[in-house]
């Protein structure tokens, strides 16, 4: 059977990005691991990058897996059924705010959006596809971060090192470190203005239960100007009730989940 070399290629340079895991990789290192002529990996990257199945980082100028990406790999991930499972209730739990609401999940020290469900109001707020770089400047990064211990923590730092994108980012890690110490004492994040100018949110912890070894969290995001002490309240005490109904929605459907 002949093969397709190009696609073989293109498979090479998505597999390897895929075992690298956070350790991002550039184009002389692909095609010096692969032994593929540089400006064939260029070209195959950027088409990737086009499709959606890889994106490179604005700091680094490295590349990862994509939304398509880690859509295609979320197929065969333990936590796929339970986002199915979950996106009903994360439906009405929108429509009862009538804000962005997201469910996210922490994979190593990888956050990934499962499900999301934008406003229906004029003025919304569009949550990035990739966030664990900038999960320090959102309520549901910080409330997957506050569930690490000291050494993953400091191994995400090293990966996404703190840089401001507002005025109110946390931007140095022992800022984030006593930001993350008050939502594990609090049971809740929040975030105002952090990663966006304008942009407000709340986030909850959905308790995994037994067998489920990943965090997942529960958030709404808001524009500020909006999210006032009264919606605040409101946003905490909606996210905990739809947490709750995950959490017994997952042991209705009797998964268990492995990490890797």
């Amino acid at each position: 059977m002949q093969r397709a070399a190009t696609l073989d290629k293109g498979l090479d340079i998505l597999e390897t990005i895929v075992e690298a895991r956070e350790q991002r990789l550039g184009i002389r290192e692909l095609s010096r691991q692969l032994k593929i002529n540089s400006t064939t990996v260029h070209n195959l990257v950027w088409t990737l990058c086009a499709r959606g199945y890889l994106r490179q980082d604005e700091s680094t100028r490295r590349f990862e897996l994509g939304p398509a990406g880690r859509q295609l790999a979320g197929r065969s991930m333990p936590w796929h059924e339970l986002a199915q499972a979950a996106e009903p209730l994360i439906r009405q739990c929108q429509r009862d705010l009538d804000e962005s609401v997201m469910l996210a999940a922490l994979h190593g020290t990888e956050i990934l959006r499962l499900v999301y469900i934008p406003s229906s109001q004029a003025l919304r707020v569009h949550e990035p596809d990739a966030m664990e770089g900038r999960a320090y400047g959102t309520a549901v990064g910080k409330m997957l971060l506050s569930t690490l211990g000291t050494a993953e923590l400091e191994a995400y730092l090293s990966a996404h090192p703190p840089r401001a994108f507002t005025s109110k980012t946390l931007a140095n890690a022992p800022a984030i470190h006593a930001a993350l110490t008050k939502v594990r004492r609090q049971g809740f994040a929040e975030a105002h203005d952090e990663l966006t100018a304008g942009v407000s949110a709340a986030a909850v912890l959905v308790e995994a239960g037994p067998g489920i070894r990943f965090a997942t969290g529960l958030g709404a995001s808001a524009p500020t100007i909006r999210f006032g002490p009264r919606l605040a309240v409101k946003t905490r005490r909606v996210l905990q009730h739809y947490a709750g109904l995950i959490r017994a929605a997952w042991a209705d459907i009797g998964t268990v989940c492995k990490s890797e």
